[in-house]
């Protein structure tokens, strides 16, 4: 391992950890909270194919781009793509970097949502067959500004003593050891989910397509989310793939990234959507869906209070690895740009988020008189990142990969093992045309 103050020799202990960290920055909330009150609000399959189709096209491309450039750049997201393009892909590190932080700023308040219900949870006060109830807790808890930011401050406190403990001791083991537990209870959920009557008109709102319900920001959602999901323009698989042993296949393990976030997304759907139908509620609800409808879920189980402890425990574990990839961006950048050591990086990192992730807590309350283009602080975040930063910091990443940096990417893609030279060819076409033309197109029809 690296001594404190560098990252240019930090590896991750195995493929394994790569993957499960990789995928779990998207697994968290990006599947569990935002996928199914997106797929809810953008007509269900209407969303679901085009983030399918973006997903396993120019998504699992960028995703071997962007650990491609990290592993031949070593170093934080401005370092790496600095060395491998030049002075001008630096400034895009740099934005990618920016990007992250902010979008910390609004997750961190979800986080603490999470830490809320998990603490509810404990005192079994959180299980409840009402709507109306669940719904009135939830909008107590968000409108409260005190009570929000107190439990941010919980969350991204234990976002930044994670990180404080380096990859292979912090990161690492989070991913390995607590993500497959939240699979074993997500399935179970399901099960359940599916048996409650009226449930079919939920699956069948998930996934019967029909084109005359895909509108221009149904696309425009559909690929803000595969970068969301994928963690791609934010710099977290730059970074993640800097850790990238010299004997890990990039391609197989890019492939494996995609399938397994993509999984979680639709298992999270099939988990919410089903039982909002059930329940005669609306899919298009919103922010707070994951926090009404699952406990109305475990109201029909046996051992409810201690099912939904469980659960609770395992969202909050899931928001961590997602916030924990983000975080781990900025405080790479300080370590590499600015020589900080890890612990004075994250505790910067800690003071500063604590003070800009408090105003967005504060945006459901005392300042949510404070609107950007209809949309709240919170929401206009979200909104700038998921569907202006990320694709342009993807596109930024398809430009160098594809055009300036081809031969470094086709170098990394064939270090491990050969692969067909329709596959390269493939690859090749995608990065440097398919890839840039979808994300020009869809941000200009969203302008």
């Amino acid at each position: 391992m690296a001594s404190e103050n560098t990252i240019a020799d930090t590896v991750w202990s195995s493929r394994l950890g790569f993957i499960l960290a990789s995928a779990s920055s998207a697994i968290g909330l990006g599947a569990i909270w935002k996928f199914p009150f997106w797929a809810g609000t953008n007509g269900g399959a209407a969303f679901i194919v085009p983030f399918l189709i973006f997903t396993f096209t120019i998504g699992i491309v960028l995703v071997m781009a962007e650990c491609a450039m990290g592993r031949a750049g070593r170093g934080s997201a401005v370092h790496a793509l600095k060395r491998v393009g030049g002075p001008v892909f630096g400034i895009v590190g740099g934005i990618a970097v920016l990007n992250a932080y902010i979008i910390l700023t609004y997750y961190s308040v979800i986080g603490g949502w999470c830490v809320s219900y998990m603490a509810d949870s404990f005192i079994g006060n959180v299980v409840n067959g009402d709507p109306k109830i669940l719904s009135n807790h939830f909008n107590a808890l968000v409108s409260n500004g005190t009570v929000n930011v107190f439990f941010m401050f919980l969350y991204l406190t234990a976002t930044c003593a994670v990180v404080a403990l380096g990859v292979e001791k912090g990161i690492e083991k989070v991913a390995k050891y607590l993500m497959p537990l939240l699979f074993v209870l997500m399935i179970f959920i399901i099960i359940r989910s599916l048996m409650m009557p009226g449930s079919w008109e939920g699956m069948q709102f998930l996934f019967s397509f029909n084109w005359e319900q895909v509108s221009g920001a149904t696309i425009l959602n559909a690929m803000g989310f595969t970068f969301f999901s994928l963690s791609l323009g934010a710099g977290i698989m730059v970074t993640y793939g800097s850790y990238l042993s010299s004997h890990t296949d990039i391609p197989g393990s890019s492939v494996w990234v995609a399938f397994l976030s993509t999984q979680a997304a639709l298992l999270a759907g099939v988990m919410i959507i089903p039982a909002v139908f059930a329940f005669g509620m609306d899919p298009a609800a919103g922010t707070g869906l994951v926090f009404i409808t699952i406990p109305m879920i475990f109201e029909h189980m046996p051992l409810a209070d201690v099912l939904a402890a469980a659960f609770y425990v395992c969202l909050f574990i899931a928001a961590i690895t997602s916030s924990v990839s983000l975080l781990e961006v900025v405080v790479a950048y300080l370590i590499n740009e600015w020589g900080m050591r890890r612990r004075s990086a994250t505790a910067l990192c800690w003071i500063t988020l604590f003070i800009l992730a408090s105003i967005q807590a504060l945006s459901f309350s005392s300042l949510s008189w404070v609107e950007f283009n209809g949309m709240s602080l919170f929401d206009f975040s979200d909104y700038v990142c998921s569907n202006i930063l990320m694709p342009l910091g993807g596109l930024s990443i398809a430009l160098l990969a594809g055009w300036k940096a081809w031969p470094v990417m086709k170098e990394q893609m064939l270090a491990i093992r050969p692969h067909s030279v329709f596959t390269i060819g493939w690859i090749r076409l995608t990065i440097s045309v398919l890839a840039p033309a979808l994300v020009i197109v869809v941000l200009i029809s969203g302008i």
